[in-house]
């Protein structure tokens, strides 16, 4: 019992102060802005959490890639100054990766839901309110810094915990689960869950939490950004 809520307690952070941000700020706030709020206000507890976590090293995903270039790699490399400017190429060129990667998967996917017109069987009031939101909260909402929060929740902390207990093929599935279900709309259950698989696989190969943020900013910038053109 003990595990399961630790597991589950940055899950419960973020889902208390968003709530209170809806409750004390509805009339104040747009969709989007309320969602930016309660983004930065869990922001500082989830990342303490994390490097608590960090610390104690629990976790399979981190122990894993602590360092830019592995012991492998030193062995091969001609200097430290020639290795580290060809590992910072490879996280320059994985990191673009990541962010033009979620952007073609949220078109690719929103296109077969559409095409399955999966929206005339349950409306999207929730993506819709954001999207009408004025178009920087947009950006800095949705776009940069529920990406940092939701990944710091769902994959550095809820991940990472349930990793430490299972192995990464189960713990990928749980909490992609999991990420889908507290979405709470059925559209945005069935466009998370794959979404979460990715992530939570790039989390586990990488052992970095840069990447799927990036992959996550990318699929939300595309659904911002595509409208607009």
């Amino acid at each position: 019992m003990n595990w399961i809520f630790y597991v589950f307690t940055p899950v419960l952070v973020h889902l208390v102060i968003s709530e209170l941000t809806v409750i004390l700020a509805d009339n104040v706030l747009d969709s989007a802005a309320r969602t930016a709020l309660s983004a930065f206000l869990t922001l500082p507890f989830v990342l303490w959490m994390y490097w608590q976590d960090k610390k104690r090293n629990t976790s399979p995903v981190n122990m894993r890639y602590m360092d830019t270039i592995t012991p492998k790699e030193s062995h091969r490399l001609a200097g430290p100054l020639k290795g580290s400017t060809r590992q910072g190429m490879k996280n320059l060129v994985a990191a673009g990766i990541c962010l033009a990667g979620g952007g073609f998967l949220n078109v690719l996917w929103s296109s077969i839901l559409n095409l399955l017109q999966i929206t005339s069987y349950f409306s999207n009031e929730t993506q819709a309110a954001l999207l009408t939101s004025r178009i920087l909260m947009q950006l800095l909402g949705p776009g940069l810094l529920v990406p940092v929060t939701e990944e710091l929740v769902f994959r550095g902390l809820l991940y990472a915990r349930i990793r430490s207990r299972l192995q990464a093929v189960q713990a990928v599935f749980i909490s992609a689960l999991f990420f889908a279900l507290y979405h709470g709309n059925p559209i945005q259950m069935i466009y998370a869950f794959p979404m979460a698989l990715i992530l939570a696989a790039l989390y586990e190969r990488s052992g970095r939490l840069t990447y799927p943020v990036l992959f996550h900013m990318g699929a939300n910038l595309a659904a911002i950004l595509l409208p607009l053109i």
